[in-house]
């Protein structure tokens, strides 16, 4: 036997968009680190190797060409066999200043972890209604199937009343009485076969969304639904609270301010950056001689390295500015989208509250009409056996009585859906009890 708190736990730890939700939250998280790891220094690596041709060191010949001085030719002393080379080339560049690239883009991926997070809080709000809505579902159609088997009952009691003064030939009746009741009948067992259909296809999607197999099956713990109603606060103090508390809003909030960094750090990146760097190149190839003169630099076999102070400025023609007014586009549409939201969610509260009141005191009233229609039924029976009544009395008593409880549970059926929907539009969390 399974409760509604049961099924909505089950719910949300087999939900795939509770899962899909957990993987948006661990792709926001792996861009926090990206994030916050731009501040630290990054190491860039090149190594190649290949073919060379064998050199020694070149000759200078020279001859003297007047007044003490000499004049000196440099000699190719390349050879004629090909050796190999490799090279090994590193840059480590450690930023100082940026004027807030970095730190403005982990500002956007902090703010971004949150909007995630509220996000899944939106995705297990829906579940939980979801589960409800099945919940409540499931009952009341299993409700109209015994509401259905209650008056075939009745109209049975009444054909047999009919049939049996038929037979005795009273003219208090004829066969059109029982073609009427065949109406009603066959009214009452398309309703029943609509309810045992919609019991159906509610039993299949409870089933499915807490993740139970096709051969594994389950009962629920109720088989009415709870006629107990509540007084509620004042419609007021429900507006503010979804202000306050609607993951849609929340996520909206940290989505702004995330939109806000990433302008900022759009515009950051139209100054130049500085840095701190330490690179570092060596190359050798066994088969050439190295030349132990820094002035003149063998590209195969060398060995080098130092520490600078850098900086790296991008112009360009519109690109960066381009870029500026993008974010601030983004930003000024999330700032439209939370005010249509704040505009929207208070009707949306007062639509539910105003519901819920409604169908309290409609399931409340019916309720009231079907106990009577019910007791007009066993009266109209009774008058109809002791001969002062009517065949139409009593039809008109099963008819009353079918009504009244078919709006009795379709009331109760709204009035939980409402309670259920004002507490997803006030973003009221869930918790097992």
């Amino acid at each position: 036997m399974l409760g509604l708190n049961q099924m909505i736990l089950m719910a949300l730890e087999k939900s795939p968009e509770m899962k899909e939700a957990d993987q948006d939250i661990a792709a926001a998280q792996s861009e926090l680190a990206q994030a916050k790891a731009g501040q630290w220094a990054q190491l860039d690596v090149f190594a190649v190797g290949g073919p060379a041709q064998n050199a020694d060191l070149p000759t200078v010949l020279s001859q003297p060409v007047g007044d003490g001085k000499y004049q000196g030719q440099l000699t190719n002393n390349d050879k004629n066999s090909v050796g190999i080379f490799g090279s090994f080339d590193m840059a480590l560049i450690q930023p100082l200043f940026t004027f807030g690239k970095i730190s403005h883009r982990q500002d956007a991926a902090w703010y971004g972890v949150d909007a995630s997070k509220a996000a899944r809080e939106k995705k297990r709000a829906q579940v939980v209604l979801n589960i409800k809505e099945l919940f409540y579902g499931t009952i009341v159609a299993k409700q109209g199937v015994g509401a259905a088997d209650d008056a075939n009952q009745f109209i049975r009691d009444a054909r047999q009343r009919i049939e049996r003064l038929l037979k005795l030939g009273s003219p208090n009746v004829s066969d059109v009485d029982l073609y009427r009741l065949e109406t009603f009948e066959s009214d009452v067992m398309a309703f029943k076969a609509k309810a045992e259909a919609g019991a159906r296809v509610a039993h299949l999607a409870l089933k499915k969304n807490i993740g139970l197999k096709d051969d594994q099956e389950f009962q629920l713990n109720l088989k009415e639904l709870p006629k107990d109603s509540r007084e509620l606060e004042r419609q007021e103090e429900y507006m503010q609270k979804a202000l306050e508390d609607r993951p849609e809003l929340q996520e909206l909030k940290k989505g702004i301010e995330a939109r806000k960094a990433l302008v900022d750090a759009a515009r950051a990146d139209l100054y130049p950056s500085f840095f701190l760097a330490a690179v570092g190149s060596l190359a050798g190839a066994p088969g050439r001689e190295r030349m132990p003169i820094s002035y003149f630099r063998d590209g195969l076999n060398h060995a080098e390295g130092g520490f600078f102070l850098g900086t790296a400025w991008h112009f360009d023609f519109g690109i960066g500015t381009g870029k500026v007014n993008k974010a601030r586009a983004e930003h000024q549409k999330l700032l439209y989208t939370k005010e249509h939201a704040e505009r929207n969610i208070p009707l949306e509260v007062a639509k539910y509250y105003q519901d819920a009141n409604e169908y309290r005191k409609s399931f409340q009233a019916y309720e009231k009409g079907m106990i009577a229609a019910r007791k007009w039924i066993v009266a109209s029976f009774a008058n109809f056996d002791i001969g002062t009544g009517t065949a139409k009395d009593m039809f008109d008593a099963i008819d009353r009585y079918g009504k009244n409880r078919g709006d009795y549970l379709v009331a109760l059926y709204n009035y939980h859906i409402a309670l259920a929907k004002l507490s997803y539009a006030i973003g009221e969390k869930w918790t097992e009890q």
